[in-house]
């Protein structure tokens, strides 16, 4: 008896790829129009940016030239142990004057994330801040929601497919 050989799914390098280039039609004019003004501002420290997120860009032949040499893994090293330590903190949400205080992601540069478009970090792609829920259509929202969950499906993909090629350690 003729077994149907198993058809493997996509690359999920790829996939994770098409759908962040998909979410960022929606992101990009988005950001365009709302960040600049904004007073609760998501691209800050300390930011979502993880070394999965470093080793990605850089695995595909990405450079964060703004670091002028410097360890491009070394801001989410840090940021990563800020977020597992107990006394991590969430990101400010800051009104008015205070906003000022906020220091920027370090992947950003000329007030652009440096990451490649399709490749961005993983939790800032899935984050939907308050402005977009009060600023685009819940059309939009559903749209980018669901987008996000495949993305999420995707990136679980990739990241176990990186664990079982030894590219990541095994999780505890």
């Amino acid at each position: 008896m003729r077994h149907k050989a198993r058809r493997a799914g996509p690359n999920p390098l790829s996939e994770c790829r098409r759908l962040q280039r998909e979410i960022r039609l929606v992101f990009d004019p988005f950001t365009a129009k709302h960040c600049p003004t904004c007073l609760t501002p998501c691209c800050v420290k300390p930011t979502r940016v993880t070394p999965v997120d470093v080793a990605l860009a850089v695995g595909t032949g990405h450079t964060f030239p703004h670091l002028n040499g410097g360890d491009a893994y070394a801001p989410s090293v840090e940021y990563a142990g800020n977020r597992l330590a107990p006394s991590a903190r969430s990101l400010p949400m800051l009104k008015g004057e205070e906003a000022h205080v906020l220091e920027p992601c370090e992947y950003l540069h000329e007030y652009r994330c440096t990451f490649p478009d399709d490749l961005r970090p993983y939790g800032c792609t899935a984050y939907l801040c308050g402005p977009m829920y009060s600023h685009l259509p819940e059309e939009t929202l559903r749209r980018l929601r669901r987008l996000i969950r495949q993305l999420d499906d995707t990136h679980t993909s990739l990241l176990r497919a990186l664990r079982d090629a030894g590219k990541m350690p095994l999780e505890e």
